[in-house]
């Protein structure tokens, strides 16, 4: 598996994701409305397929992920792609890193405590704020939580 880094997705990575169902091109979050394709990434690739895709916004102080996908769990994919987007923060000078979940997202829970990231904030009702402007926005998750509000977590580097 080869890990690159990216300024945006290019078109044959683009493609590969527009195949697949589970997909979405948008991301809406407290800190803004992001359209993926536009930023930079990281992509886990083998044999011109797409394994992975992590995507994010570079700020004065921090990076933050906007959005991490493995599309083969438990084989340590998102783990490399942390680790990847760790060293970027690093080359680039930043200290630290965040990310946001929502409420309900069990799984990246555990996933970001589990790689060192600490839960710093919860904002009540942003994901209801969010579906304003994205209304595909599901309102109940996989596991049946309602979703509603965003987990801010961080790692300090």
């Amino acid at each position: 598996m080869e890990y690159k880094e990216c300024k945006k997705i290019d078109s044959l990575i683009y493609s590969s994701l527009l195949e697949r169902e589970d997909y979405d091109n948008e991301m809406v979050v407290s800190t803004g409305r992001y359209t993926l394709s536009e930023l930079p990434c990281v992509v886990a690739i083998k044999n011109n397929n797409v394994f992975g895709l992590l995507t994010y916004q570079i700020y004065d102080d921090y990076l933050e992920i906007i959005s991490i996908d493995s599309f083969l769990e438990n084989k340590g994919i998102g783990s490399e792609l942390l680790k990847k987007i760790e060293t970027i923060a690093l080359d680039l000078n930043k200290k630290m890193i965040k990310v946001i979940t929502t409420n309900e997202n069990i799984k990246a829970l555990y996933f970001y405590q589990k790689n060192k990231y600490r839960i710093i904030e919860i904002i009540a009702n942003a994901v209801i704020e969010a579906r304003k402007i994205k209304p595909t926005i599901p309102l109940i998750g996989e596991n049946g939580i309602e979703i509603k509000d965003e987990i801010i977590l961080i790692k300090k580097l």
